[in-house]
């Protein structure tokens, strides 16, 4: 073979896989987004069944604490206002009682706190004249109502150093 062929033969293939190689073609994603791709696909095929349940769940609890609230302010934290988002949708549905759970001892900030809650209701467009925002305990099963009373009359817990004796002081029990 003339070494003008045996360069073209040699040449013309490697140019052909280096531009198929390092062209992008039109349908061909980076590994990394066909993985990113995958995972998103996984994370959201159960989230109708997980919505259900977390509107159920939050149907029969029906509560804000301190965490849904910038901390010593009344404005709403985004935890706060992503609660609101669906707990407004329900509330219109259905009316009801939107307890703010607190241990919090200033109550003008508690009346603030519950004004914007109701603030934000009805800006979300829910129907205020159906619900009412009130400071008591929460709507689940958490605590038995004589735990709750303990724990309220106990005040805030001293910090305790660690091991097995700070879990007993927690929890009450011990000596």
């Amino acid at each position: 073979m003339p070494p003008k062929c045996r360069l073209f033969v040699l040449v013309f293939p490697a140019a052909f896989v280096l531009n198929a190689a390092c062209t992008k073609s039109a349908n061909m994603l980076p590994l990394t987004e066909v993985q990113t791709r995958k995972i998103d696909q996984m994370r959201d095929r159960p989230r109708p069944y997980l919505q259900s349940m977390v509107d159920n769940a939050l149907l029969h609890d029906m509560s804000v604490t301190d965490m849904h609230f910038v901390p010593h302010t009344s404005e709403l934290s985004g935890t706060g206002a992503a609660r609101l988002d669906r707990m407004a949708i329900m509330l219109n549905t259905y009316g009801g009682v939107v307890r703010y759970d607190t241990l919090m001892s200033d109550s003008e900030l508690a009346q603030k706190r519950i004004d914007h809650v109701r603030e934000y209701l009805e800006v979300a467009g829910c129907d205020v004249s159906r619900v009412e925002v009130t400071v008591m305990l929460s709507g689940g099963r958490g605590l038995t109502a004589k735990r709750a009373i303990e724990i309220d009359d106990a005040g805030t817990v001293e910090p305790v150093g660690g091991g097995a004796s700070s879990v007993a002081a927690l929890s009450g029990s011990g000596s």
